[in-house]
C-alpha cells in the first residue's frame, strides 16, 4: 500500500539545479544513459549517468545507475562505494523501500559479478531474491535468479590452471553445476521466456546429460482473468497505481492517440488506454474517491472532462470513459497544474493522479518547468504515476525527461507498453534487465587425474 510521504531525494533536491544544469537536464541525461547502456555502450553510459549525478547528487536511482556504469568500464570499487552513500539515503518510510533494497543488493552481486570476484557476488544476489520475494514481480525474480546462477556455476572454486591444451581455465565441479541448474531452472518458472536463463539452462542440462526433466512453465503475472480485449496479459501491474484514497484518472485524448496503433493488439493506443482505465477502476475498493480529467484541445483550452473527486458515481465515471471523444495536443503541464483543484485538498488521505499519455508537454504554461511544478505535486502530497505507450527509444527522450520528473519527484513509477513483448514493464527496471548474464561454453577434464570423474572446465570469454 502506498504511504503519505515526500521522498528523501526530494528534500535534498527541492529548488536545486547544480551547476550543470536544471532537473530536466540531468532526467535527460540519465534516459540517454540507460537506452546506452542496453546497448552495451557502457563508457557513454557512464557519463551520461555521471552528468545526471552531478547535478542531482542526492537522486538514489541516479546512484545505482552510475555504480552499474562504472562498474562496467573498469571501476568497481567506486561504483560499489557509491552504492554505500546510495544505501545510507534509504528510509523505511519510502513506499519503495524494499524495491529500493532489493535492486541496491542486486546491483552490488552484479558489480562483483562483472570484476570477476563471483563468491563475493552470491550473498548479495541471495539477498536480492529473498527480499523481492516479499515485493513480488516475476520476471525481477527470474533475472536474479539467472545472476545467482552465473555466479555460482563461474565461482572459481577449482582454481585456475594455465599447463594444458585449453590454455587458462575455471574448474568446475558437478555439485556446483547442478546447483547452478536449479537456478536457472527457478528463473524459468518465474519466467519462461527469459532468453538467457534458457541458454544456460539447456547448456548445462545437455552437458551434464539430463533427460528427466520437470516440465517448464511460465508463472503468471497476475492471478486476474481479464475478458477485454484490448488489454495487455499483464494490465494487474496498472492496479498499484489505484491504491490510494483520492485518485485522478489523467488521460490523454489528443489526436495521436487514435492516430497511432498498439502493433501488437492490433488497436488503437485510444482503445488500450480506455480498457485499462476501465480494468483499474474496476478494481478499485468501494471507499477510494475518484476524480476525471483529460488532456486534450489546445494551449490555453478548457478540458473537456474534468471531475473533482467524489463528483462521480463508479456508474457515471464508467459512461464517461467508455465514451471519451479525441481531441487535439497535448497541453500537459496546463492540465497539472490545474489538478490539484481536483482533490478534496486533505492532506491526511493518499492523494494520486494515474497519468495515461503518449507524448510530451506542447505547451510553455508561462514558462513553468515541469521538473519544478512536479516539486510542487510533491508538497501537496500528490503522487504521479504514468502509463505511456511512447517506447524507450532516442526519439522519445524529451518525453521521458519530464515522465522521469514527474514520477521520481513525487514518489511515482513509470509503466510503458513494450511492444515486443506486449506487455506493461516497468521503465525503472530496464538497467535490471540489461543484466542477463549467459554461462560459457563448459568442457570435460581430467585435470585432477582420473579419479576425479566430475570436473568441467570453463574457458575465460577474453582467451
Amino acid at each position: 500500500m502506498k504511504r503519505l510521504y515526500i521522498p528523501l531525494a526530494l528534500l535534498f533536491t527541492l529548488s536545486f539545479t547544480g551547476p550543470f544544469g536544471g532537473q530536466k537536464a540531468a532526467f535527460k541525461a540519465h534516459y540517454k544513459g540507460m537506452l546506452l547502456y542496453s546497448e552495451g555502450q557502457y563508457q557513454r553510459a557512464a557519463r551520461q549517468f555521471e552528468e545526471a549525478y552531478n547535478i542531482i547528487p542526492g537522486n538514489y536511482n541516479f546512484a545505482l545507475s552510475l555504480a552499474m556504469g562504472l562498474s562496467r568500464v573498469g571501476r568497481a570499487a567506486e561504483g560499489l562505494a557509491l552504492l554505500v552513500k546510495a544505501a545510507n539515503q534509504l528510509s523505511e518510510r519510502d513506499p519503495e523501500y524494499l524495491q529500493k533494497q532489493a535492486y541496491l543488493h542486486f546491483y552490488r552481486g552484479m558489480i562483483h559479478c562483472y570484476e570477476g570476484r563471483f563468491g563475493d557476488a552470491i550473498r548479495p544476489l541471495e539477498e536480492s531474491i529473498q527480499i523481492q520475494r516479499q515485493v513480488g514481480e516475476p520476471r525481477l525474480l527470474s533475472i536474479y535468479n539467472n545472476a545467482l546462477g552465473y555466479a555460482t556455476l563461474l565461482n572459481q572454486g577449482g582454481g585456475r590452471h594455465a599447463q594444458d591444451s585449453l590454455g587458462m581455465h575455471y574448474h568446475v565441479h558437478k555439485r556446483d553445476m547442478l546447483r547452478a541448474l536449479d537456478y536457472f531452472d527457478r528463473a524459468l518458472t518465474y519466467d519462461a521466456g527469459n532468453s538467457a536463463a534458457l541458454h544456460n539452462y539447456y547448456l548445462l542440462r545437455d552437458t551434464l546429460g539430463i533427460t528427466d526433466i520437470k516440465e517448464l512453465y511460465e508463472k503468471r503475472d497476475s492471478g486476474l482473468v481479464m475478458e477485454a480485449k484490448a488489454l495487455p496479459g499483464n494490465s494487474g501491474r496498472a492496479l498499484q497505481f489505484a491504491e490510494y484514497d483520492e485518485l485522478v484518472f489523467l488521460l490523454d485524448i489528443s489526436g495521436s492517440m487514435v492516430m497511432e496503433t498498439v502493433p501488437c493488439m492490433g488497436t488503437t493506443r485510444f482503445a488500450v488506454m480506455q480498457e485499462t482505465a476501465l480494468f483499474v477502476l474496476d478494481s478499485l475498493p468501494a471507499h477510494t474517491e475518484l476524480g476525471l480529467g483529460t488532456i486534450g484541445g489546445d494551449c490555453g483550452t478548457v478540458p473537456k472532462v474534468w471531475d473533482r473527486v467524489g463528483a462521480l458515481s463508479r456508474y457515471d465515471m464508467r459512461y464517461r470513459l467508455r465514451f471519451l471523444v479525441p481531441d487535439g495536443t497535448t497541453p500537459l503541464l496546463e492540465r497539472l497544474q490545474a489538478c490539484p483543484e481536483l482533490f478534496a485538498g486533505s492532506d491526511t488521505t493518499r492523494k494520486a493522479i494515474f497519468l495515461i499519455s503518449d507524448g510530451a508537454n506542447v505547451c510553455r504554461a508561462g514558462g513553468e518547468d515541469i521538473c519544478a511544478w512536479a516539486e510542487e505535486l510533491a508538497r501537496q502530497h500528490i503522487t504521479i504515476n504514468i502509463l505511456t505507450f511512447l517506447g524507450a527509444s532516442y526519439d522519445n527522450t524529451n518525453a521521458f525527461a519530464e515522465y522521469g520528473c514527474l514520477a521520481d519527484n513525487t514518489g511515482g513509477q513509470i509503466l510503458y507498453l513494450d511492444n515486443y513483448r506486449c506487455s506493461y514493464e516497468y521503465f525503472g527496471a530496464s538497467l535490471v534487465e540489461s543484466c542477463m548474464p549467459r554461462i560459457p561454453e563448459l568442457r570435460r577434464v581430467h585435470c585432477w587425474g582420473p579419479a576425479v570423474k566430475d570436473l568441467w572446465a570453463v574457458i575465460p570469454e577474453d582467451q
